[in-house]
């Protein structure tokens, strides 16, 4: 072999070989370790955001700024408007659409998607019992919502959010509309 071949060999060998390393490790990090690392990004989160978890809901007209109400283990809600509390609150069998935005929990946030419409022709509508089976998080935190034009804020766990098939926590701002014919 040409001596002057030899390091740009062995140097792509070894850069292939680091790659190969670095990601066999992210590959055989265990279901435990992943949860564990999720529960940390959303103990940061909180620390970072200077979030208190409180563990009794407040009156509906008075929740503080930063005040998180733990819903599940490592599941947070904040109502950040009540909406229009003048007409009757959400019921089981009420017709609904939600209008969320998911973002990861991490320093340099990366927004998943954003708002759906509700002004769209066939905007997703859903009940109490449709929702929890698409995403138990959102479905508890509608029923904090209560009322058509609220909002409010959620942190969740994988297990509970809109993608729980990967350890990644999420961050979502949520928009309740409630649809009464």
């Amino acid at each position: 072999m040409n001596k002057k071949l030899l390091p740009i060999a062995a140097t792509f060998f070894l850069a292939a070989a680091m790659l190969t390393l670095g990601s066999c490790e992210n590959a055989t990090r265990t279901y435990a370790k992943k949860l564990k690392a999720e529960k940390k990004l959303i103990e940061q989160y909180v620390e970072r955001n200077n979030i208190t978890i409180i563990y009794e809901e407040p009156a509906y007209d008075q929740w503080k700024e930063n005040e998180y109400l733990e819903l599940e283990e490592y599941c947070y809600f904040h109502l950040t408007s009540p909406g229009d509390t003048t007409k009757p609150a959400l019921e089981t069998n009420d017709r609904f659409n939600i209008r969320y935005r998911q973002y990861t929990l991490t320093v340099e946030a990366d927004t998943l998607s954003y708002w759906n419409t509700n002004e769209s022709a066939y905007p997703m509508e859903y009940n109490l019992a449709e929702l929890y089976s698409y995403c138990e998080g959102l479905y508890w935190a509608v029923q904090k919502l209560k009322y058509s034009g609220a909002e409010g804020k959620l942190i969740c766990p994988s297990r509970y959010g809109v993608s729980s098939y990967e350890t990644i926590p999420y961050g979502y701002d949520i928009k309740l509309q409630i649809r009464r014919f």
